[in-house]
């Protein structure tokens, strides 16, 4: 069944604020109602990573549900994250195909959701954005399990994660046909979130550096006013 927004009235946007790694700004994050936190757990390339065992901690402490970003494609390595944090769900960066992710799920606890990363593909030589690959991407994942994607600007690797905006014409494209629920992610800030929810009308909206004092840290004049912007626009969407 299709996730379309074109036929179904959007009532709910949820919000996840991603980097987390102080409970002060997972409080925050609390506070201004997201649904959802995440925590990058042991990628190092990201400076806002921690052990499994801060992010477990940060999961105890918290009152709304984690997400676990991972880049390990080994099912046995998740296995052990999820049973040290026991988090709502796991988000998965990797380029794996799709019995990859289908081992990866089999291994998780049936209570434990599955995301997945879906970087959007850069301009083809034509100037257009290629929404065809995606979206094979993420019928793909529908049928490994996946329970929603994470819609984002494309890295070399093209899973996302480089907190740059992507199109978002093209994102609106693949909300309008994806069998599953999307999240858009990429360079949303206080700024811009509107016009993000406005253009695309995603099910979700993941923000991590654009409300960020530095990397890891949130500002919370910027959680504040993104999540008040964040409200307004939802507002709107729903008296249309």
């Amino acid at each position: 069944m299709s996730a379309s927004n074109s036929t179904n009235k959007v009532v709910q946007i949820e919000l996840k604020i991603c980097g987390i790694t102080r409970t002060a700004d997972l409080h925050l994050a609390e506070r201004v109602g997201a649904s959802f936190f995440g925590t990058i757990v042991e990628i190092p390339r990201s400076p806002r990573s921690v052990s499994v065992q801060r992010a477990a901690m940060l999961g105890r402490a918290a009152k709304i549900r984690q997400v676990c970003v991972v880049e390990t494609e080994a099912p046995a390595a998740i296995s052990d994250i999820v049973a040290t944090c026991r988090p709502a769900a796991v988000q998965l960066h990797t380029s794996a195909d799709a019995s990859g992710i289908a081992a990866i799920r089999s291994e998780l606890a049936r209570e434990v959701e599955l995301w997945l990363a879906v970087g959007l593909p850069p301009r083809d030589a034509a100037g257009q954005i290629p929404v065809a690959e995606a979206l094979h991407r993420i019928s793909e994942a529908a049928e490994a399990g996946v329970a929603r994607i994470v819609l984002d600007t494309a890295t070399p690797a093209g899973t996302g994660g480089t907190g740059k905006v992507s199109d978002w014409q093209a994102a609106a494209a693949i909300v309008e046909q994806s069998p599953l629920p999307i999240m858009l992610a990429g360079g949303i800030n206080p700024e811009n979130v509107a016009e993000a929810i406005g253009t695309v009308r995603p099910q979700g909206i993941d923000v991590s550096s654009g409300v960020e004092g530095a990397p890891g840290v949130k500002d919370p004049e910027a959680v504040n006013e993104l999540a008040a912007e964040f409200r307004k626009a939802l507002a709107i969407l729903r008296k249309e």
